[in-house]
């Protein structure tokens, strides 16, 4: 159905009434009753929509604006400097320049990165033998703001991340907390992204920002600005644009929480084109479990008598082995 043949052509636009714009505000303020009645209009779109949109999630206009001020100051740097913090083969976090290639050999990769991930002390357990997955965060000293304002927006994005999965947990029929164990040390991955405009309005002149892929976490929090490009598979049309929305949070769910449900909820499709003449900005957060989650279908989501869709999966290794691939076109 999602193919790549047709990546140079713009993606229609479609009506709100098909995309779901959620209020979260019941799951800040309501009742219990409140909040399962907000989970299942959520579940419905996890299962039925494949995406959807929040608005009224908590996280203040302000420091989303900060956010994005001190993505742009990074990106505007010459890139000598934007390499004093650059990730490596062996230190996946900091600044991680284009590829020019997705995923798997996908169409795609012209897309800068900054990346971060839980920071842990220099003399935690994992850090001191050296696994990838568990390093110190690379931080950029010489632009004032941006440090604390990365701080701070993780934070709140960790609070929204708890927030999301306590409601899909509530629109599976399970606890509202069924997830958390799963979280105690995540591998979420925050990054702030930057796609090059487009060189002219011809087709042939487009750089595709991230082919086509589906995220591998459990879901992903999208903050993006208002130029537009991202595109997503959408279930009763082969590719739709996800409009901006300002303040809004585009929500996405991925293989790991497809896993957990059996299938119930869709890792959706999803690439980025920058069609525009202005540089695009994006603030996804990658809301990963634990390195030694196993992820397996939940036997309540299993229907009697058939087998699970899928085979237990121990969620570090399968990291490892995604970010060792990804990372290895650095050897150039």
């Amino acid at each position: 159905m999602h193919t790549t043949a047709n990546v140079y052509e713009k993606a229609p636009e479609i009506s709100l009434d098909e995309i779901p714009v959620i209020d979260l505000r019941a799951m800040r303020t309501g009742s219990l009753a409140q909040r399962v009645v907000l989970s299942r209009k959520v579940a419905e779109a996890c299962a039925q929509v494949g995406f959807f949109y929040i608005v009224n999630h908590g996280v203040p206009d302000g420091l989303i604006d900060a956010a994005f001020a001190q993505s742009k100051a990074f990106f505007d740097q010459r890139f000598e400097d934007r390499m004093k913090s650059a990730a490596t083969l062996n230190h996946w976090r900091g600044y991680v320049p284009s590829k020019l290639e997705g995923e798997g050999g996908a169409v795609g990769g012209s897309i800068e990165t900054y990346r971060f991930m839980l920071d842990l002390p220099a003399d935690d357990p994992d850090v001191v033998m050296g696994k990838p997955m568990h390093m110190p965060n690379r931080w950029v000293d010489h632009l004032p703001e941006f440090n604390k304002t990365a701080r701070a927006y993780i934070a709140a994005m960790d609070e929204l991340a708890a927030d999301m999965r306590r409601l899909f947990a509530l629109g599976l029929g399970l606890a509202e907390e069924w997830f958390d164990p799963f979280y105690n040390r995540p591998l979420f991955q925050q990054s702030f992204l930057h796609y090059r405009p487009a060189k002219s309005a011809n087709k042939e002149d487009l750089e595709i920002g991230a082919g086509e892929h589906r995220d591998t976490g459990a879901f992903t929090i999208l903050m993006q600005d208002e130029v537009g490009g991202l595109e997503v598979g959408h279930v009763e049309h082969q590719w739709v644009a996800a409009t901006p929305i300002k303040g809004a949070y585009v929500i996405n769910i991925g293989d790991m929480m497809m896993r957990w449900t059996n299938g119930r909820f869709v890792s959706t499709p999803h690439r980025v084109v920058n069609r525009s003449n202005r540089p695009r900005y994006s603030m996804p957060y990658f809301a990963n479990p634990d390195y030694d989650a196993i992820i397996a279908p939940i036997p309540s989501l299993i229907e009697p008598g058939t087998k699970p869709a899928y085979e237990p999966l121990h969620f570090g290794t399968f990291m490892d082995q995604f970010y060792a691939t990804g990372m290895t076109y650095l050897r150039k």
